[in-house]
């Protein structure tokens, strides 16, 4: 896909829903059939996208003609690699590790247009597409259960060195520095 190159969440809304060509979108855009692919509805990203470009209603999304959903991101990236009509969202570290097959579009952030990098999904400029990742468990496991603490602290002291090795990128530091404060209380 050629033209798309910066995108606002209402045109995401459209493209991921109602529009069946492009030129419904943008006329500029080719009349041709949007060929769309989403994490399936089991997935995180999913649940992110349709709460931030949907206002949580997944009915829009799933009724899209052209749609195909998959838990498998390497399904997602070979569909969109596919053709030049095809659009698709997954995780970050899948669109770093096929950047020379795909194009990644810059995203409206309410001020102006900003393309995808770690840089601007560490520092939140990014949105409203980029999440961070959390673990949770309850504080009663914490305290009651040394394994589940010591699988928990490992995870927080070792996650920002460990992230970038999956293509994930680290917590902005005073993020980072909640969770180990949250953790702390516990160890012995």
């Amino acid at each position: 896909n050629e033209f798309l190159t910066d995108v606002s969440t209402e045109q995401l809304a459209l493209i991921f829903s109602t529009a069946e060509t492009w030129a419904e979108v943008d006329p500029a855009w080719p009349a041709e059939p949007i060929l769309r692919f989403s994490p399936g509805t089991d997935s995180g990203t999913f649940d992110y996208f349709v709460e931030h470009v949907f206002d949580s209603d997944e009915t829009p999304l799933l009724a899209a003609k052209n749609l195909q959903l998959s838990e498998d991101d390497n399904v997602l990236v070979q569909g969109v690699e596919g053709s030049p009509y095809a659009v698709g969202y997954f995780g970050f570290a899948y669109y770093i590790e096929n950047q020379a097959k795909l194009k990644a579009a810059a995203i409206w952030n309410g001020s102006k247009f900003v393309a995808p990098s770690a840089q601007v999904v560490e520092d939140g400029s990014y949105q409203p597409l980029a999440r961070p990742l959390f673990i949770y468990t309850r504080e009663s496991l914490l305290a009651e259960k040394p394994e589940v603490l010591g699988f928990v602290n490992f995870y927080v002291e070792n996650m920002q060195a460990l992230v970038p090795d999956v293509g994930y990128i680290t917590l902005p530091e005073n993020l980072y520095q909640e969770q180990v404060a949250k953790v702390t209380p516990f160890l012995p």
